[in-house]
């Protein structure tokens, strides 16, 4: 199953943020399940909030939910939100190498 998980920054957490960027890269690249794409959008409005894009292949949900938790920006409140959620693509080149 493909799922993603839709994070948004706390934008009173920076100083927080930029102490764990490479413990959150750490464990992303040493990650168990299937990363298919991961990223932040482009720099946000002042005052508001950055936001991260995760894809993963995995056999459940819960597996990715379980992965999502023990992320450190997730563990230190670094994100104000985080939706996670299966994805059920239906159209794109991408589609075929999946």
């Amino acid at each position: 199953m493909i799922v993603a998980r839709y994070a948004v920054s706390d934008p009173g957490k920076a100083a927080e943020r930029s102490r764990l960027i490479e413990e959150h890269k750490a464990y992303l690249h040493g990650a168990t399940i299937r990363i298919l794409l991961s990223g932040p959008s482009a720099p946000p409005a002042e005052g508001k909030g950055s936001t991260a894009l995760v894809i993963a292949e995995v056999e459940t949900l819960a597996e990715f939910e379980a992965f999502s938790a023990g992320d450190p920006f997730v563990r230190s409140g670094v994100y104000r939100s985080v939706d996670v959620f299966e994805w059920r693509p239906t159209f794109g080149v991408l589609l075929e190498s999946l």
